[in-house]
């Protein structure tokens, strides 16, 4: 800018401006949505903080509620393994108690036998004396 293109001008309060009076008011327009703009900001900002913190938040809560699902899995998965071990040990027991009664069955019919037999002999033996 040249020296004649500046103009010294004088504005409501007698304050001597060198800009022109259009370009002044728009100047202070441009200030005040600038400010309003950062005010603006700072509030989409403090939005934005409070966004994150409640996400945050439930993105903990969410983590908190998958640990304890995966928890819960495992004991089921541990309940019905324990099942199936109990189910194996009593099919064992039983297998084990069904050998020990055929033992014992197969020991009675024997002694039954032999309690004939005996008697059997006592007979004979008693016939025999009279």
């Amino acid at each position: 800018m040249s020296e004649a293109d500046i103009e010294v001008t004088f504005d409501e309060e007698n304050r001597i401006r060198i800009m022109p009076k259009e370009k002044f008011k728009e100047t202070e327009s441009l200030e005040s949505q600038c400010k309003e703009f950062i005010e603006n900001i700072d509030g989409f900002g403090t939005t934005m903080k409070n966004l994150v913190d409640l996400l945050d938040g439930e993105a903990e809560k969410i983590e908190q509620e998958k640990l304890r699902a995966i928890g819960q899995r495992n004991k089921a998965d541990m309940e019905a393994e324990a099942r199936k071990a109990k189910k194996l040990n009593m099919q064992a027991t039983i297998a084990e108690k069904t050998q020990e009664l055929e033992r014992l069955n197969f020991q009675l019919v024997s002694l039954e036998r032999a309690e004939n037999e005996q008697k059997v002999l006592i007979e004979k033996l008693s016939n025999n004396e009279t």
